[in-house]
């Protein structure tokens, strides 16, 4: 396994979230190997191998984060298959969801809610920042513990750059085969303390494990178009363009009762938002505080919020609308030049 996927891998097994455990090179102390203990580099390193080597991992963690007023537990089962494929299921007292990714598409699942979305190809997100950072961390062997009847070394991590405010991490990993076990943080205010109950290296996996549920996620495309004629080529919408601006880009988005093109302009250093959509009037059907405009004699809507104005209309089941940063009026005048 690469280590980027294994990166990955001890993403979702969660103890690695703060991203201490990937780190790679790390400084330990040079004293404790002389006594017959490995040092607190070589526990790390260990760990990182265990994880790296793994084509797929499954587990359940028990998460409790305290603070000086509450406590809440939650428990966390995931599983993560080479090459990006990643799944976890949270349970609480009072809220439960679902989110993952089968390398094409991540999403989530909540109990009265769902979201789904296309990643960017493999290319791209290979040029994209890595979730765990390579900062380098410090980890110091603080000496042996039981935990769950399980002999652990137990690590202090502390990353070398102090200008990174980073919590205080104590990690506890299996003496025999470098799995983890236990996990804390401590910010001062908050304290979490991450429990692995069960963890099992390369056991079968069904993709579907991973693959959005088909009847609860929706699952939402996004195409991004540098010029007007590109976008227009990639939808049989008739998309009005503003002249009066110089165009930046359009974002094609595609769910499968909707679809929308937004187009991004610059008016004198002012944004301008062109937007037309199929699917959208049963939306805005509700929507709140509109008052009725004219833009070219045609009946329209207009919505003024947070320093933003919107106006849009309806024709032919296609929906256009005009946001602005200014008033109704400017929307209005920017509706009427399109």
């Amino acid at each position: 396994m690469t280590a980027n996927t294994g990166r990955r891998l001890a993403i979702v097994a969660v103890f690695v979230t703060i991203g201490l455990l990937a780190a790679g090179a790390v400084a330990g102390v040079s004293g404790l190997s002389e006594m017959g203990q490995p040092s607190g580099d070589e526990v790390l390193d260990q760990t990182e191998q265990r994880y790296d080597a793994a084509e797929t991992i499954t587990g359940t963690a028990t998460v409790t984060v305290t603070n000086d007023s509450a406590s809440k537990t939650a428990t966390v089962e995931y599983a993560a298959a080479e090459p990006n494929k990643t799944w976890a299921a949270v349970t609480s007292e009072n809220r439960s969801y679902e989110m993952g990714t089968n390398g094409t598409v991540v999403w989530a699942v909540g109990e009265n809610e769902s979201y789904g979305r296309e990643l960017p190809d493999a290319a791209a997100m290979n040029d994209s920042t890595d979730p765990v950072p390579e900062e380098n961390v410090t980890a110091t062997l603080r000496g042996t513990a039981e935990v769950n009847g399980e002999s652990t070394y137990v690590l202090d991590l502390e990353p070398t750059n102090e200008s990174l405010d980073a919590p205080n991490t104590t990690l506890w990993v299996d003496t025999d085969d470098y799995r983890v076990h236990k996990m804390t943080t401590d910010d001062g205010t908050n304290r979490t303390e991450l429990t692995v109950e069960e963890t099992n290296f390369n056991v079968s996996i069904d993709d579907s494990q991973f693959a959005p549920p088909a009847d609860r996620v929706a699952v939402t495309s996004v195409e991004t178009y540098d010029t007007y004629d590109a976008a227009q080529s990639a939808t049989d919408m008739d998309l009005p363009e503003y002249e009066n601006g110089t165009f930046e880009e359009a974002r094609y988005i595609s769910r499968p009762e909707s679809t929308a093109v937004a187009q991004q302009y610059d008016a004198d250093g002012e944004n301008v938002t062109i937007l037309t959509a199929t699917g959208a009037s049963s939306y805005l059907d509700d929507a709140e505080n509109g008052t009725e405009v004219q833009v070219n004699g045609q009946n329209a809507t207009a919505i003024e919020r947070d320093d933003r104005a919107v106006v849009y209309w309806t024709e032919s089941e296609v929906t256009t609308g005009v946001v602005v940063e200014g008033t109704t009026d400017e929307a209005v005048a920017v509706a009427e030049a399109l």
